[in-house]
């Protein structure tokens, strides 16, 4: 997602994983129409209840205070990650051509740098 210009990190931190929460479960959602699957093989809930029984896990076998570590270290990678996302992608943004139809991803809508010695870092 694009940081809008303007947007401060805290607005764009919960619009963001709301926005990607809803459209992972949407993509999955559609995925499984198209394979006329049921919700039975939905993959999110799988992942999540995933990641809750590592922290289980962790807890069972270090002591209780792995769970809220845990926890508390998944929300820090969400927000160092989302943190890397809004600096890369503040204020770009491509003109809507026509609804729902963008122009074409030019250099111009990027903060890369292709050069050689950036590549090598």
């Amino acid at each position: 997602a694009t940081a809008r210009y303007g947007e401060t990190f805290y607005a764009f931190l919960p619009r963001v994983v709301i926005g990607e929460l809803r459209s992972s479960w949407r993509i999955e959602c559609d995925r499984l129409r198209r394979k006329g699957l049921s919700m039975m093989h939905h993959e999110i809930p799988v992942y999540c209840l995933a990641s809750l029984t590592i922290a289980f896990a962790l807890a069972a076998l270090t002591g209780p205070m792995a769970f809220p570590f845990f926890i508390v270290q998944s929300i820090v990678a969400i927000i160092l990650f989302q943190s890397v996302n809004y600096v890369e992608h503040y204020g770009l943004e491509r003109a809507e051509v026509s609804p729902n139809q963008f122009e074409v991803v030019q250099p111009k809508h990027s903060w890369d740098a292709p050069t050689r010695i950036t590549n090598h870092i």
